[in-house]
Protein backbone atom coordinates (compact mmCIF):
# COMPACT_ATOMS: atom_id res chain seq x y z
CA UNK A 1 0.00 0.00 0.00
CA UNK A 2 1.53 3.42 -0.81
CA UNK A 3 1.57 6.03 1.72
CA UNK A 4 3.24 9.53 1.38
CA UNK A 5 4.56 11.49 4.41
CA UNK A 6 3.55 14.88 5.41
CA UNK A 7 6.62 16.54 3.24
CA UNK A 8 5.73 15.08 0.47
CA UNK A 9 2.31 15.80 0.53
CA UNK A 10 3.17 19.51 1.49
CA UNK A 11 5.75 19.42 -0.95
CA UNK A 12 3.16 18.07 -3.92
CA UNK A 13 0.32 21.36 -2.61
CA UNK A 14 3.38 23.57 -2.70
CA UNK A 15 3.79 22.95 -6.24
CA UNK A 16 0.16 23.44 -6.76
CA UNK A 17 -0.23 26.57 -5.18
CA UNK A 18 2.75 27.61 -7.04
CA UNK A 19 1.10 27.02 -10.28
CA UNK A 20 -2.41 28.40 -9.94
CA UNK A 21 -0.45 31.09 -8.62
CA UNK A 22 1.68 31.40 -11.69
CA UNK A 23 -1.37 30.95 -13.79
CA UNK A 24 -3.54 34.06 -12.06
CA UNK A 25 -0.10 35.78 -12.78
CA UNK A 26 0.10 34.53 -16.88
CA UNK A 27 -3.90 34.96 -17.14
CA UNK A 28 -4.04 38.66 -16.15
CA UNK A 29 -1.20 39.48 -18.16
CA UNK A 30 -2.88 38.04 -21.04
CA UNK A 31 -5.59 39.78 -20.20
CA UNK A 32 -4.48 42.90 -19.91
CA UNK A 33 -2.32 42.03 -23.09
CA UNK A 34 -5.37 41.33 -25.27
CA UNK A 35 -7.51 44.20 -23.68
CA UNK A 36 -4.82 46.41 -25.63
CA UNK A 37 -4.63 44.42 -28.93
CA UNK A 38 -8.36 44.26 -29.03
CA UNK A 39 -8.19 48.31 -28.36
CA UNK A 40 -6.99 48.55 -31.94
CA UNK A 41 -9.67 46.97 -34.07
CA UNK A 42 -12.50 49.45 -36.08
CA UNK A 43 -16.07 48.35 -33.98
CA UNK A 44 -17.86 50.46 -35.77
CA UNK A 45 -17.97 47.38 -38.64
CA UNK A 46 -18.65 45.06 -36.28
CA UNK A 47 -21.67 46.60 -33.63
CA UNK A 48 -23.79 50.11 -34.66
CA UNK A 49 -22.79 51.61 -31.24
CA UNK A 50 -18.87 51.24 -30.38
CA UNK A 51 -18.93 53.36 -27.31
CA UNK A 52 -22.72 51.99 -25.74
CA UNK A 53 -22.12 49.11 -23.10
CA UNK A 54 -22.87 46.28 -25.41
CA UNK A 55 -19.80 46.95 -27.42
CA UNK A 56 -17.53 47.09 -24.07
CA UNK A 57 -19.13 44.01 -22.96
CA UNK A 58 -17.94 42.18 -25.72
CA UNK A 59 -14.22 43.94 -25.86
CA UNK A 60 -13.45 42.65 -22.15
CA UNK A 61 -15.17 38.76 -23.49
CA UNK A 62 -12.84 38.82 -25.98
CA UNK A 63 -9.63 40.13 -23.56
CA UNK A 64 -11.05 37.06 -20.95
CA UNK A 65 -10.45 34.44 -23.53
CA UNK A 66 -7.62 35.83 -24.94
CA UNK A 67 -6.14 36.09 -21.24
CA UNK A 68 -7.12 32.15 -21.17
CA UNK A 69 -5.57 31.36 -24.15
CA UNK A 70 -2.57 33.19 -23.94
CA UNK A 71 -2.26 31.39 -19.73
CA UNK A 72 -2.96 28.04 -20.97
CA UNK A 73 -0.49 28.47 -23.46
CA UNK A 74 1.98 29.69 -21.06
CA UNK A 75 1.27 26.52 -18.63
CA UNK A 76 1.70 24.28 -21.57
CA UNK A 77 5.14 25.64 -22.45
CA UNK A 78 5.63 25.47 -18.49
CA UNK A 79 4.62 22.01 -18.33
CA UNK A 80 6.39 20.76 -21.08
CA UNK A 81 9.87 22.50 -20.12
CA UNK A 82 9.67 20.62 -16.81
CA UNK A 83 8.95 17.30 -18.40
CA UNK A 84 12.27 17.56 -20.65
CA UNK A 85 14.22 18.87 -17.14
CA UNK A 86 13.21 15.21 -15.63
CA UNK A 87 13.33 13.08 -18.69
CA UNK A 88 17.11 14.68 -19.03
Amino acid sequence: MWSASAADMNAGLANLAADGLLFMVVFFAGTCVTWWAVGGLRWEQFVSDPHGPQARLLRFILALCGGLVFGLVALGYVAAVQSLRTAL
